[in-house]
């Protein structure tokens, strides 16, 4: 199954998580999996959640900081950040770069 971005509307989400900023992305869902396409603009952040299923998030562009555990994790382009079922993190973009990621999440 081919999945095209570029033909899913934005949503645009204002503070997202109790994070600050703003954060763009395009999703496509089912009940298989959910695969988002963000932009954390320049000193955004996801705010801190705990993870109901298995995540892999893949850096495009830009530095990501994520706090998982309370321990802390530089992502940079091409790298990715797993966090499994059951643990919390935040993602901040404290660049002053658009952070732009690919996150999959298994939904079974």
């Amino acid at each position: 199954m081919k999945i095209n971005f570029n033909e899913l509307k934005e949503i645009e989400v204002q503070n997202m998580n109790g994070g600050n900023g703003i954060v763009k992305s395009k999703m496509f869902l089912n009940k298989e999996c959910k695969i988002i396409k963000a932009i954390l603009k320049p000193n955004s952040s996801m705010g801190k959640h705990t993870q109901k299923n298995n995540e892999f998030i893949y850096v495009i562009s830009g530095q990501a900081k994520i706090i998982i555990e309370d321990k802390e994790e530089i992502i940079n382009k091409d790298e990715v950040h797993y966090c499994p079922l059951g643990s919390t993190h935040e993602i901040l973009n404290n660049t002053n770069e658009d952070l732009v990621l690919l996150d999959i999440t298994a939904e079974k």
